[in-house]
């Protein structure tokens, strides 16, 4: 039996660390997205108060932040395609989950600014 746990300890240890890279990859796109997500809202509220210049950089900040989380999920994508398997998790499901929600907020930010805009056009 003490020689099966000796056999397996590299085993192991190889699936902890992947279970951590993972963990890491699926954090960097949380951050990442999450960040973006935060610009969006804040877009949306300088769009509000009609500073649409300000809500227009904050769109374009945010979509860099959403490109780098993007980037590290395409990897995944990437390696899963070619052949190596990407473990399902709750934290990845997760990740996924801000990316999309971070996509929809930019559409509705940017939705949100043009309308401000057009009300500020018919108010003046």
């Amino acid at each position: 039996m003490a020689e099966d746990a000796q056999q397996n300890a590299p085993q192991d240890a190889a699936q902890q660390d992947a279970s951590l890279d993972m963990e890491e990859v699926c954090f960097q796109i949380i951050a990442n997205v999450g960040s973006a997500k935060s610009q969006y809202i804040e877009a949306i509220s300088k769009a509000q108060v009609g500073d649409f210049d300000g809500a227009r950089a904050m769109i374009e900040s945010g979509s860099k932040d959403f490109l780098n989380g993007h980037n590290v999920h395409l990897q995944l994508l990437t390696n899963d395609a070619g052949g190596r398997s990407v473990k399902f998790s709750m934290l990845l499901m997760h990740a996924e989950d801000q990316l999309m929600e971070a996509e929809t907020f930019r559409v509705v930010a940017e939705n949100f600014i043009s309308v401000y805009e057009r009300m500020g056009k018919l108010e003046q």
